[in-house]
């Protein structure tokens, strides 16, 4: 039985990450929480059965104090670096809430800290291991839809998602989210598209900016992405849509395209029967999103068993290409991906 801890008791902890790793319960035990909150604390603690002397508000502490095989962080984006090198330092494997870190350096650093301490560290690019994603990508490895040549996502609504701890609106601070929607939300979409397309980014041009949020990050941002097998991947992301927008994933194809949403979960049109045909789609249970397959993939990597689900350098790359927009949305002109 793997022990693990908490950092970071949330909104994110709260709905998925806590329920995910209680779900494990045959091979995890939640033993040990820590939060700056004393009431989220007692909150996660009270609901999941972590005894008061177990829960903790400085997270160096736990990891002092608890002999631990795993930590999962689940805080704002800019504590992901010290906290991650102090677990691994620790002697603890990390599931590191997405993104990796707020810029390349602190990332290095992690990436450092895991070859220098040979603990296991994956992020959770958790999308990647919904069944509607798995069903794209056995869709586009059968050739289906010929050659893949661009990806076109966009996800914008009305604002940006409230915390449920101290500090509720870290996401609209610079330096604690280390930007707006486009590290938050978009960091999904980017992830996905690079997956899709089996191949790395390597420029970006951008146009990043804020029109309608009295907030100190872009509400808004538009990319376009140029990958190394000369496919692009567009992407639309913002707090900006006073009404809503509508959500769109597409994926086409030298020979057809796919449709993520809209009638059906995912859609396939083929050019040889000029119609749209419903891919069968194993049912996720409410708002895991993929959580639960990439959690029991750690746990598994953890015992020696397989690979970790998600390499830093993955994430690395995807932070890359995040970085490279905020510098071309700067300066006007496409940027090479680092």
């Amino acid at each position: 039985m793997l022990r693990a801890g908490i950092i970071g008791c949330g909104g994110i902890t709260e709905r998925r990450h806590a329920p995910v790793l209680a779900g494990l319960s045959n091979l995890v035990s939640l033993v040990a929480l820590s939060d700056v909150s004393e009431d989220r604390l007692d909150l996660i603690g009270d609901q999941y059965g972590v005894s008061k002397d177990h829960r903790y508000v400085d997270y160096e502490s736990m990891l002092k104090k608890e002999s631990l095989d795993f930590v999962h962080i689940c805080t704002p984006h800019h504590l992901h670096q010290p906290q991650a090198v102090a677990a691994m330092e620790a002697g603890t494997d990390v599931l590191l809430e997405k993104p990796i870190a707020t810029d390349l350096d602190e990332a290095d650093c992690i990436m450092s800290a895991a070859t220098r301490t040979g603990r296991r560290l994956t992020v959770s690019h958790n999308q990647l291991f919904r069944p509607l994603h798995q069903a794209v990508l056995a869709c586009l490895s059968s050739g289906e839809i010929g050659r893949t040549f661009l990806v076109r996502s966009e996800g914008l609504s009305p604002k940006h998602v409230v915390g449920r701890g101290k500090d509720q609106n870290w996401r609209t601070s610079p330096t604690a989210g280390g930007g707006g929607p486009l590290i938050d939300n978009g960091y999904h979409q980017i992830y996905s598209a690079v997956d899709f397309l089996k191949s790395p980014a390597k420029r970006v041009f951008a146009r990043v900016g804020r029109y309608v949020q009295e907030i100190d990050v872009e509400d808004t941002a538009l990319l376009l992405i140029e990958h190394e097998n000369d496919a692009t991947t567009s992407v639309q992301v913002g707090w900006s849509a006073h009404a809503g927008g509508v959500r769109v994933e597409e994926i086409y194809g030298t020979e057809g395209q796919i449709r993520i949403g809209g009638d059906a979960p995912v859609s396939v049109w083929r050019k040889h029967t000029g119609e749209w045909e419903a891919l069968s789609i194993e049912e996720e249970g409410h708002d895991e999103v993929g959580f639960p397959s990439l959690a029991r993939a750690f746990v598994n990597a953890i015992s020696g068993k397989e690979e970790v689900p998600v390499s830093a350098g993955d994430a690395r790359h995807v932070l890359s290409i995040i970085r490279s927009a905020y510098e071309s949305g700067r300066t006007g002109q496409p940027v090479d991906v680092l």
